[in-house]
């Protein structure tokens, strides 16, 4: 199982936090594949943290949080893996 955090700078502070609520509901109820979803909003950025047992570079939650900020954002800053760690 790894556990992924990613992270998307110069989120607006008008729409992040309700972001943040909106793309935790979207992993929980229609991607599940992604255990224990969490996403947060602070100081204009998104911080997303799940886990799977198929991502060992993370790839894989980025390219969906990438689908998810352009729903529920549009646009939005670059976006990083802040690690990736085997639990």
């Amino acid at each position: 199982m790894y556990k992924i955090m990613i992270e998307c700078l110069d989120v607006a502070p008008g729409s992040g936090p309700q972001a943040a609520i909106d793309i935790e509901q979207e992993f929980r109820i229609h991607r599940t594949w992604h255990e224990r979803p969490s996403c947060t909003y602070a100081n204009g950025k998104l911080l997303l943290i799940a886990r799977n047992n198929f991502d060992a570079d993370g790839m894989a939650l980025l390219d969906e949080f990438w689908d998810c900020l352009a729903a529920y954002l549009g646009e939005h800053g670059p976006m990083h893996i802040l690690g990736v760690e085997q639990v």
